[in-house]
């Protein structure tokens, strides 16, 4: 064989030349072609390797452990405490929707989350969420608030997802909020192993109120006796305060004690802050209707006011605010609007000794005009969807009242040390209205601490007595 082979080279010169082309040829291929795209190979499986175990980490880093029982710290406790619980801070993060509370409602068997958003975050995908036991449940069809107010337009963003009946009678659970994606790195898109409580303490549950108030402060303890013994004594059930200020800092739970051991107020833990982009109101708006959906099952009527606010029955045959609420034509509105009314005294820069309501006992000619961001509401909350500050967003038609003959809102906004910028009228006419029943106000919590009936304090009856005389 090798002898004919050398033969044929030998009478054939050219074949050797192009065995000697294929030598250099294969030579050449194999230390620059095939060689490498081998070690290449190694490199991309290695690389695959790396991205794998770093999409492990950053999952690991993008997992919320916010399960109650291993990150306690995560929420807080209402006063008195229930089986409620809140977010410390806000659920955040990019590509998913800001989410400021979330809860269960057994009523109406649901999981409802509750967030403020910019016109731009549409969230129009589809949402599941996924619960311990392995269900899940995709998010019921969600409302577009899509009505502008404020300089800083910012919208509510409410979403609901079935409850599984598993889950019904439980006070709290774990669970995860996905959002549906294409994309590779989906784990960015949810929120993981965080607990949802009940919306409501179960005790609350049993005893529907007809008129609850909602407000959220920061430092106002020095409103907050008067204006919680008055709004008591003209009919309000239950007060629901939303503290803003941090936790360990703030001072509200022993200001209001009395009333909470009393079981008339509801402290929650409010300390969220606003993001980048958004203002101020973002907290508030969040809170309003976290207030709202938490209580829409529990409280016929919810009074949606700040601190310096306060209502007036006008009519004096109907002294209690519920009378003006009992009307059953009311029952199908979102809310009745109050008309706002501010109150003050000529000169606010000097110091005028007692309550607010005792050194501001002059106002200005006329109410502000309606509509104009001044009025507040008195909600329906079964019957409001989304709601901001001043006015509903969506849901029923708001009914206005009288503020001469029905009720008004009188405002002491200059005693506010929380004023920003805000233009006051003249305050010229003399209206001692309010401190005439503020004066009742007193007389009335004299008598429930002193029992004159009891006998067994003399003095505090003879006190009580002499109150009622003047």
């Amino acid at each position: 064989m090798m002898r004919r082979l050398r033969y044929y080279v030998m009478t054939h010169p050219w074949t050797g030349w192009i065995a000697f082309l294929a030598v250099i040829i294969l030579w050449f291929l194999s230390s620059t072609v095939l060689q490498p795209s081998l070690i290449s190979a190694r490199k991309q499986q290695e690389h695959r390797a790396k991205r794998r175990e770093a999409a492990r980490a950053e999952w690991r880093t993008y997992t919320t452990m916010l399960d109650i029982k291993h990150n306690a710290s995560a929420y807080s406790r209402s006063r008195p405490t229930d089986e409620t619980c809140f977010f410390t801070h806000k659920l955040e993060r990019p590509d998913m929707p800001t989410i400021h509370s979330a809860f269960f409602t057994p009523e109406s068997n649901s999981v409802v989350f509750v967030g403020v958003r910019f016109f731009r975050d549409k969230w129009n995908e589809r949402f599941v969420c996924e619960f311990q036991n392995g269900e899940t449940t995709a998010n019921d069809p969600m409302v577009d608030d899509y009505r502008s107010f404020g300089y800083l337009p910012q919208y509510v963003f409410v979403m609901t997802c079935p409850l599984p009946e598993a889950y019904l009678r439980k006070n709290n659970f774990t669970m995860s909020l996905h959002k549906e994606t294409w994309r590779r790195q989906w784990y960015r898109y949810t929120y993981t192993n965080f607990t949802v409580c009940r919306g409501v303490g179960s005790k609350p549950v049993a005893k529907k109120r007809f008129l609850s108030v909602c407000t959220m402060v920061r430092d106002m303890d020095n409103f907050m006796s008067d204006w919680l013994d008055y709004h008591k004594f003209v009919g309000v059930e239950h007060a629901y305060i939303y503290d803003n200020a941090p936790e360990d800092l703030s001072l509200l739970r022993e200001t209001v004690k009395e009333h909470i051991e009393s079981g008339f107020v509801t402290v929650i833990p409010w300390s969220h802050r606003s993001s980048q982009e958004k203002s101020y109101l973002e907290v508030q708006i969040a809170h309003e209707n976290d207030c709202l959906w938490r209580h829409r099952y529990n409280s016929h009527w919810m009074i949606k006011i700040d601190v310096d606010e306060y209502i007036q029955p006008m009519n004096p045959s109907m002294s209690k605010i519920p009378e003006y609420l009992r009307d059953p034509h009311l029952d199908h509105v979102g809310a009745v609007r109050l008309q706002n009314w501010f109150f003050g005294r000529p000169n606010l820069t000097e110091f005028a000794p007692g309550s607010i309501i005792e050194r501001n006992r002059w106002r200005s000619e006329d109410p502000t005009l309606s509509n104009t961001g001044r009025d507040k509401n008195i909600l329906r909350p079964i019957n409001v969807h989304y709601f901001k500050i001043h006015a509903i967003k969506l849901g029923g038609e708001a009914r206005s009242v009288d503020p001469w003959t029905e009720l008004r809102l009188v405002h002491y906004r200059g005693d506010n040390p929380r004023i920003r910028h805000f233009d006051l009228p003249e305050f010229s006419v003399l209206d001692e209205s309010v401190v005439n029943i503020w004066q009742r106000v007193k007389k009335s919590k004299l008598r429930d601490l002193v029992d004159p009936d009891s006998g067994h304090d003399e003095k505090g009856s003879q006190i009580v007595k002499l109150l009622e005389k003047n």
